[in-house]
């Protein structure tokens, strides 16, 4: 016996008020000598013992009324009562393992499929009145249905339309679910089920300790419910799987080579020779490539596509089919452009835009050499300059990125326009030099200044060596380039005078300035701030030959393109994303208060609305837990592709041993069954418990009403003896007197 409110059972205590009542008024008998009172003793001494009995059944009514009220009230729970009162009605939680592992085939079955029928299984067997929940594991887990139902039938429905293939299974967060919707159900009879796989990689022993913790939290509930474990995974030891895929984060234009690379894992026994790699663009075959992958190797592929069209195009690497498709694919959505319009606003604009003078002027040479040099090819970049003087709100509208060259200062509208541009998702390049006002910089501009500037540093003399950029591994995507040597090295670089720009401490903050590439002095030469949705690049040099030989150099070409691309890249959110994480598409602010369409990978389509958001229309979705291919389109756009790509950790398909599930089971004190006939019997052994306080309750209200007949009863018995004895008294007297 156990009570689920067990600190009103302290309540019984109540049973002394009737006791104590009792005894301050009990009857106290005065005793008086007369003459005649023999004569009654033998009717007294008869009365008093049946008045004795009276009172004590009526007091012992009494004290059981408040005590059976507090008893009920602390709901008791009767252990194994279910053998005497029937099966009783359940609270049963269902972790139901989806993680793409369990779609691992064998002998025309998944470890899955056998899981959703044992689940529905199992949930038609319960008694009418049970509520359950279903919790799908995949990548932290998430409920089937929103909230605990007493309609099975609805969630047999749900199940039936449920896949696997969902990332990876997360077993502490998974039970932490399961605990959090035991707390709010209603029924006293409760059992949390876990089918899964028991997949190595599923309980490292790095996680052991928060499944042990989430476990006890289970048990902590007011009813500690039974726990299953349930193995429903096949021995499975063969796969091949494509883990990842390596290509430029920057944005591609039409007529530009495109690397990418696969990189291919075998974790199996068995070595595949002459293993085929294709590769299509947008559900075409474009390339197909051959590796030799041996028993628990990996491999690269690697493939080169050029684009035609602008637009979304969907990249797709596949290998041969094997017991496991869901890692057989890999996606990726690359947005192509036909141009970049960048903007550059010259501080000291020369006659004519493209005067050798003018600050801007080996800029656009860099961004559009093709076009420099009158070579008939296109190029990706399309600068086009105006004056610091000349710079307005009208010239931003087509620019996917904007730099400052030597820009003394901005007026404050211009400055309102340009911070406003980039915290919309704009990117901005700036390179300082004479002209720049360092006042200005440290004051009105550092809302948008990565770093305040500390002063100038070094001379234009022969004699002064100067400094140059410091050799490192670059991290960020539009300098990695240069971490190989045959793409130019920026340590080439001969700097006489530059900015001394104070230093970011580290932060774990997102929006912190970053120092993308430091100068042999130490100084930093690149700084990197997040504002907003856009970037800002800063450099501590000039962008033309007045304080060094940038220009010169064979890395200044990929330096400043590369920098450009990378801060117009940021302008949109990415497009292949990670399992959770939320689809959002910048749209033209004519499209807020509209519809777009979105279709997920099964094919079912939703409307999303379009929201303005600061100056566009913006469509956010909520977090996405099954990967593929998913299309947007917009009102009256081109479709735009999203890819969610799920941790292929799960690739590798090697369980627990018998012996360590055991451990497991043992460690965790968990049963674990393998069948349908093994859960059954587990659960007989199990005997859930039965709530009896509907039982006090009609216990309660018998005595109630027993407690006031019995004393209607007693009073009528004590008046019909009292007349009596009255009645019996002169007779008495009179045969006393003869």
């Amino acid at each position: 016996m156990s009570f689920l409110n067990f600190s009103l059972i302290f309540g019984a205590a109540a049973f002394s008020i009737p006791l104590i009542i009792h005894l301050f008024h009990k009857s106290r008998f005065k005793i008086v000598k007369w003459g005649a009172m023999h004569l009654l003793e033998a009717v007294l001494k008869t009365n008093r013992r049946r008045v004795q009995i009276e009172q004590w059944i009526l007091l012992a009514i009494r004290c059981l009324i408040p005590a059976m009220l507090a008893l009920a009230m602390a709901r008791p729970l009767w252990k194994g009562a279910s053998s005497l009162l029937g099966n009783a009605k359940t609270s049963t939680v269902v972790l139901l393992d989806n993680s793409y592992s369990m779609d691992a085939s064998r002998a025309g079955s998944t470890s899955f499929g056998i899981a959703r029928d044992e689940t529905q299984r199992l949930i038609n067997e319960l008694r009418p009145g049970s509520e359950a929940h279903v919790i799908l594991m995949g990548e932290g887990g998430r409920g089937l249905l929103d909230a605990p139902s007493y309609d099975l039938s609805r969630i047999t429905q749900a199940l039936t339309k449920s896949t696997a293939g969902f990332g990876s299974a997360r077993i502490p967060s998974a039970l932490d679910l399961g605990a959090g919707a035991l707390e709010k159900m209603h029924e006293s009879a409760r059992q949390v089920v876990v089918l899964t796989d028991f997949q190595r990689v599923s309980f490292p022993a790095t996680e052991d300790a928060l499944i042990g913790r989430a476990l006890q939290r289970i048990r902590s509930l007011p009813t500690s419910p039974g726990i299953t474990f349930w193995d429903v995974g096949q021995e499975v030891k063969e796969n091949v799987a494509i883990e990842s895929l390596d290509f430029s984060k920057l944005m591609v234009g039409v007529g530009q080579k495109v690397q990418f690379r696969a990189n291919l894992r075998n974790f199996g026994d068995a070595n595949h020779a002459d293993l085929r790699v294709t590769l299509k663009v947008d559900g075409k075959d474009k390339a197909a490539s051959q590796t030799n992958l041996g028993p628990h190797a990996k491999a690269q592929v690697l493939f080169t596509h050029v684009f035609d069209s602008a637009g979304s195009h969907v990249v797709e690497i596949s290998t041969e089919p094997d017991v496991l498709a869901a890692d057989n694919t890999y996606l990726a959505s690359i947005p192509v452009r036909d141009r970049i319009p960048v903007l550059l606003v010259d501080g000291a604009l020369g006659p004519t835009p493209d005067d050798i003078t003018s600050e801007t002027a080996y800029l656009q040479i860099a961004l559009s050499p093709f076009a420099a040099g009158k070579v008939p090819m296109s190029d990706l970049i399309e600068p086009h300059v105006v004056s610091a003087d000349a710079f307005s709100a009208k010239n931003l509208t087509d620019s996917a990125a904007v730099v400052l060259a030597n820009v003394r200062k901005l007026t404050p509208e211009q400055l309102r326009v340009l911070e406003d541009y980039v915290k919309n998702g704009g990117g901005l390049l700036i390179f300082p030099g004479d002209r720049t006002d360092v006042a200005w910089w440290n004051g009105a501009f550092a809302p948008l200044a990565p770093v305040p500037l500390a002063g100038i540093s070094g001379e234009l003399k022969d004699s002064v060596q100067g400094t140059g950029v410091a050799a490192q591994r670059f991290e960020n995507p539009a300098l990695e380039i240069f971490n190989d040597p045959r793409n130019g090295s920026m340590s080439e670089a001969a700097i006489k005078v530059w900015f001394k720009m104070r230093s970011p401490g580290t932060s774990s903050d997102p929006l912190a300035p970053v120092v993308l590439a430091r100068l042999d002095s130490g100084d930093p030469f690149l700084v990197e701030r997040a504002i907003g949705h856009g970037r800002v690049i800063a450099c501590s040099t000039a962008a033309d030959a007045d304080w060094g030989n940038l220009p010169a150099r064979p890395f200044y070409l990929p330096l400043v393109q590369r920098l450009c691309v990378h801060l117009a890249s940021t302008v949109n959110p990415p497009r292949n994303l990670e399992v959770g994480r939320s689809i959002v598409s910048f749209l033209p602010v004519t499209a807020a208060g509209k519809k777009a369409l979105l279709t997920a990978p099964d094919g079912t389509t939703s409307e999303m609305p379009v929201v303005k958001k600061d100056e566009r229309g913006v469509v956010e979705t909520a977090p996405l837990y099954q990967p593929g291919l998913y299309t947007l389109q917009p009102p009256g756009g081109q479709p735009i592709h999203y890819v969610v790509n799920s941790d292929r950790r799960e690739s590798d398909l090697a369980r627990l041993a018998d012996t360590e599930i055991a451990e497991f089971a043992k460690a965790h004190s968990v049963a674990v069954v393998h069948s349908s006939a093994e859960f059954r019997e587990n659960e007989h052994r199990q005997r859930f418990g039965q709530e009896l306080w509907k039982w006090a309750l009609l216990a309660l209200l018998v005595l109630i009403f027993l407690e006031l007949i019995l004393q209607r009863m007693f009073a009528r018995a004590r008046g019909s003896t009292a007349a009596m004895t009255m009645a019996a008294q002169p007779k008495r007297e009179t045969e006393a007197a003869r």
